[in-house]
C-alpha cells in the first residue's frame, strides 16, 4: 500500500492530490492517512498538507514538495524539538534568510531542513542547541562539504 502511494507522489512531484486519490490508491479506507503520515514522518518524505504549513492548500490536499528523501538521521527529530528549532530560527535559513515566503519556481530553495550541527555518527543528539534551520540548498551543502573533509 506505502509503496503505490509513495509512486504515484513521485510520478506527481508538486502536484496537488486529494484524500481520496489516495484513499483509491491504498485500497483501505481506514489506513491511508497513517500510511501517507508514515512516509512524512518516519520515511522523511517532504509531504506537506495545510496543517504542516501550506496555508495556500485546501484541507484534505496533499503535495510531494520535491522527489527525496531526509537524509536518514534527520527523520526521528521530535515534532516538539523541530517545532523549537524553526520558532527560534524565525522559520528562515541561518544561512541565507530563505523562508517559504521567498518560495519562487525559479530558485532551487524550496523548503526547511534541520541540520546536525555535531552529526550522529559523532554522537550528535537531536536536541535545541545541536540543530539549525537551513534550507535544503544550504543543507545540501554542508553535507557535501563535510564529505569532502572526511
Amino acid at each position: 500500500m506505502t509503496r503505490r502511494i509513495i509512486d504515484y507522489f513521485r510520478k506527481n512531484v508538486g502536484q496537488e492530490i486529494t484524500g481520496e486519490e489516495l484513499k483509491y490508491l491504498a485500497k483501505d479506507r481506514k489506513e491511508w492517512a497513517r500510511r501517507v503520515r508514515e512516509l512524512r514522518t518516519e520515511q522523511g518524505w517532504p509531504i506537506v498538507t495545510k496543517n504542516s504549513g501550506r496555508e495556500d492548500l485546501a484541507i484534505g490536499v496533499y503535495v510531494l514538495e520535491e522527489d527525496r528523501q531526509a537524509y536518514e538521521h534527520d527523520r526521528s527529530i521530535p515534532d516538539s524539538i523541530r517545532v523549537a528549532v524553526l520558532e527560534r530560527d524565525g522559520f528562515r535559513c541561518v544561512e541565507c534568510g530563505w523562508h517559504r515566503g521567498m518560495l519562487s519556481p525559479d530558485d532551487p530553495r524550496k523548503m526547511l531542513e534541520l541540520h546536525h550541527k555535531q552529526h550522529h555518527k559523532d554522537r550528535g543528539g537531536n536536541t535545541l542547541n545541536n540543530l539549525d534551520t537551513l534550507c535544503n540548498v544550504h543543507h545540501d551543502e554542508q553535507h557535501r562539504r563535510t564529505r569532502r573533509s572526511v
